[in-house]
This record gives C-alpha cells, structure tokens and sequence, in this order.
C-alpha cells in the first residue's frame, strides 16, 4: 500500500506494532530492540530505479528474481501443510520480541488473514489451547 513496497516488505510497520503491544503487555522495548527479517533482499536495499521508471512497478519487476526462493519456502510450507506468514511476535515469559516469515498450521488463527488484515493472538492462562483473536483492516480506504 506504499508508494515505495519496501517501506511495507522491510518490516518496519511490523515492528512498530510489536513495540506498542510489547509495552502495553509491560516489557521494556525499544524498536530498536525488535529483530526484524526483513522481506526485501539485501541486493535491493538501496536499489533504484531507472529514470522515468515508476518505483513500485520496477521494484517488483525486480524482485522476480527471488521468486525461486519464495517458491521454495511456500512449497516447504505446504508440504507440511502449513501456511507462510510474515508476523511480529512477543513473548512476554521469555521478553522477547520479533519479526519474521514464519510457518503455521492451515488451522491457526492467522493463516485465514485475508488481503490487508492484521491480526493478534493473545495465548493466555485463560486462552489456551484457543487464542483470544482481534482481528480487522489493517490498511485501505475505509481504514
């Protein structure tokens, strides 16, 4: 939804919201703490694009050449009937913190995240082994 794709793919926005939930669950972060994986390849990072060129369009017509390795991470993911999500974590027991691309069972609560969604599961004394779940539009026009 950015005019630039790696101001959403770098993780950034993630780790934003992981700061703010990490703190209103009372840990101590700074967003400089959060480790984040980044979805933009190193090699595009500080890439351009050509004069007259749009950005967005360029960009992803760029990032055709990691396709392979996507591929091979969603095929993993299925073969284990699993599902790819880029997600930001917190642990509050273990006060840790993170933004990665990871697996989760076709039954979990964010492998049905539709289009813009965002999505928190809270995993509680009282909600488990079923997560609390609030979620809603992350981005558009309503939003």
């Amino acid at each position: 939804t950015e005019p630039d794709p790696r101001d959403d793919l770098a993780g950034m926005d993630v780790a934003r919201k992981v700061t703010i939930l990490a703190r209103e669950c009372g840990l101590d972060v700074e967003l400089d703490d959060v480790p984040v994986k980044s979805l933009v390849p190193d090699e595009l990072k500080d890439w351009s694009p050509k004069d007259g060129e749009v950005l967005a369009d360029a960009f992803i017509e760029q990032m055709k050449a990691f396709d392979d390795e996507k591929t091979k991470l969603m095929k993993e993911a299925m073969d284990k009937d699993q599902v790819l999500r880029y997600v930001g974590k917190v642990d509050v027991a273990a006060k840790k913190v993170s933004v990665e691309l990871a697996m989760y069972p076709k039954t979990h609560p964010f492998a049905g995240t539709q289009y813009a969604d965002n999505i928190c599961c809270f995993n509680t004394e009282r909600y488990v082994p079923q997560p609390l779940v609030v979620q809603g539009p992350g981005a558009g026009a309503a939003v």
